[in-house]
């Protein structure tokens, strides 16, 4: 019980506290968890297809039914129509078809597995404005209306890429990763190093299918070398601001120290002036593309350097697409990135 309180309270993490990265948008990630309805879900076995879910013909995206705030309003909206906005958002339209589907069935998933918190009790937030979704990347996932914006968005290619969208979510209607038989925390980023982050080292709490995995692809990324100066003054006002317990009296070269790094790279943690802070407090203080990070005083700058894109946990996109061109399936794909799952088909 006491384990599965900590995890509980990592998802709650997941889903108000950290802002992630994505390729499509700026980088995507609860309490009591739900019970999937076994009765309506079918689990993979037999009935696949080069390894995947064999898809029926009765679509369980077009009679469902989802809420989203767009520009402060509820909007319904079926779930595939949901899903292709989100899909089109989050992640390039050029990618591999298979990395296309596994974005896909990560985003349903989510999708429904935060629903299934608001029904069990959790809270809605007051900007969702009583719609189960929203449009913010920071809280919920990233979402374009295609009617309006396709063809600013892909020009020539507009009808090409919107087929391509379709087919995704089309291909992968209705399955979902499952854990125990729930719905997971699907959460996934930009691109991640050779390795992603285990939640733990990044929430602080142990998640059984998000742990650290290898992963091939991150420097396909324009975003997986980053950089920043900020003046030695301005980090101390931003830092102390925070923790005025902190003694940053000394030169800056003195005032970092004593990091632990996770097998993956990042910073799990670091004394700055004698606090220990997680290298997460410092990534969102300072807008770091992502954890892994290092930290050079030159005169009276700082200049923070990191690799990879987001908070580095679950599925990275340019992972994904690097799979998926190696020949990876989309359900091979996401059983690379979270560990021990199943796909379920959702009725």
């Amino acid at each position: 019980m006491k384990r599965l309180t900590v995890i509980l309270l990592v998802l709650v993490l997941c889903v108000y506290a950290l802002p992630i990265l994505t390729v499509g948008g700026l980088d995507a990630p609860q309490t009591p968890t739900v019970d999937a309805p076994q009765q309506d879900d079918t689990q993979a076995g037999d009935d696949t297809q080069q390894g995947a879910i064999q898809v029926v013909s009765d679509s369980y995206d077009n009679s469902t039914q989802v809420s989203v705030c767009i520009d402060g309003t509820a909007t319904e909206m079926t779930l595939h129509d949901y899903l292709c906005g989100v899909l089109a958002a989050e992640m390039p339209a050029s990618f591999p078809e298979e990395a296309l589907k596994a974005q896909a069935l990560a985003a349903r998933t989510y999708t429904l597995y935060k629903i299934g918190l608001y029904e069990a009790g959790m809270a809605i937030p007051e900007s969702h404005n009583g719609a189960q979704m929203c449009t913010d990347y920071t809280h919920c996932k990233a979402y374009c209306d295609l009617a309006a914006q396709a063809d600013s968005m892909w020009g020539d290619q507009s009808a090409e890429y919107l087929q391509k969208i379709e087919q995704a979510v089309s291909a992968t209607d209705g399955v979902i990763a499952t854990y125990q038989g729930e719905p997971i925390a699907a959460v996934f980023h930009a691109a991640s190093t050779e390795k992603t982050e285990a939640a733990v080292d990044v929430w602080g709490g142990d998640t059984p299918y998000l742990q650290s995995v290898e992963s091939p692809g991150g420097e396909s990324s324009e975003h997986y070398y980053g950089e920043i100066t900020i003046s030695a003054e301005e980090f101390k006002k931003r830092f102390t601001e925070q923790y005025p317990q902190a003694d940053l009296s000394s030169p800056p070269e003195h005032w970092f120290k004593a990091s632990n790094r996770s097998e993956a790279g990042g910073v799990i943690d670091v004394a700055v002036g004698g606090v220990r802070v997680s290298g997460t407090v410092i990534r969102t203080m300072l807008g770091l593309n992502s954890t892994n990070f290092t930290y050079t005083p030159q005169g009276d700058t700082l200049i923070f350097k990191t690799k990879g894109y987001g908070h580095g946990v679950g599925m990275s996109q340019y992972g994904a697409r690097e799979l998926a061109l190696q020949g990876m399936t989309y359900d091979e794909i996401i059983k690379w990135y979270y560990t021990d799952v199943d796909l379920t088909l959702k009725s």
